[in-house]
C-alpha cells in the first residue's frame, strides 16, 4: 500500500501538470484569436463626440467588423454612452508605389446603442399609446460610406500601416425625416460627417 501512494501521487503530480500546460496553451491560442488586427480613434459620426475601438479584417482584409464605444459629454448635449458595431466593405484600393494605399469608396454598415437618461430601447406605453412612436431612441440602423487613405510603414514598426479616413452616414431616423421634409430639406443635410485615425497592426 505504501509504495502505491507515490505512484498514484506521481501519476495525479503529472495530470495535473499536463492540465495546467494544455490550459496554458489554449488560453494562449484564444488570446492569439482575439487580438485585434486594428484600433480606432474618430471624432463624431453619428458614433460619439470622440469614440475608440477595435477591429478585425475579414476576407483578406476586402472588409472589417469593428466594435466602438463613443461618448457625448455634457456640454455637448450629453452625458451619452454609444456603443456600436460597424461592417466597412472595401471593394478596391488604389495603390501609390509602396508608400500608400486608397481606399476611395467603403460602403460601411452600422447599428449603435445610445445609453442614457433620456434614451430607451422603446417608448413607455404609459405614456404614449403604443405605436405612436414607432421607432426605438436608443437603437440606430446607420448606412453611409468613407474614404480612407493607408500609409505604410516599415519592417521594424510596431504596426504596419496608419489610417486616416473621413466616413459620412445616415440613420433610419435622419432618412424618414429627410423623406418627409424633402421639398424643404437638401438631401445633405441627413448626413454626418466623422473623422478617424486607425493603427492597422
Amino acid at each position: 500500500m505504501t509504495k502505491l501512494l507515490p505512484k498514484k501521487l506521481s501519476i495525479s503530480l503529472t495530470l495535473i501538470i499536463g492540465l495546467f500546460v494544455s490550459s496554458a496553451d489554449a488560453q494562449r491560442s484564444f488570446l492569439k484569436r482575439i487580438e485585434p488586427d486594428q484600433v480606432n480613434l474618430q471624432y463624431a459620426g453619428s458614433i460619439g463626440f470622440i469614440s475608440g475601438g477595435i477591429g478585425y479584417n475579414l476576407f483578406n482584409e476586402k472588409a472589417a467588423l469593428s466594435f466602438h464605444y463613443g461618448y457625448v459629454p455634457k456640454s455637448k448635449g450629453g452625458w451619452m454612452s454609444i456603443f456600436t458595431a460597424k461592417f466597412e466593405y472595401k471593394p478596391f484600393c488604389i495603390n501609390v508605389k509602396d508608400k500608400l494605399i486608397i481606399h476611395p469608396i467603403n460602403p460601411v454598415f452600422f447599428p449603435s446603442y445610445t445609453s442614457g437618461d433620456n434614451f430607451d430601447y422603446q417608448f413607455s406605453t404609459t405614456k404614449y399609446r403604443e405605436g405612436y412612436y414607432f421607432w426605438s431612441s436608443a437603437l440606430r440602423l446607420h448606412l453611409g460610406a468613407g474614404t480612407e487613405v493607408k500609409i505604410l510603414t516599415n519592417k521594424n514598426a510596431a504596426f504596419k500601416s496608419v489610417s486616416v479616413y473621413a466616413e459620412a452616414n445616415t440613420n433610419d431616423l435622419y432618412a424618414i425625416s429627410w423623406f418627409e421634409n424633402r421639398t424643404s430639406t437638401p438631401f445633405y443635410a441627413m448626413f454626418k460627417l466623422g473623422y478617424g485615425l486607425r493603427l492597422n497592426f
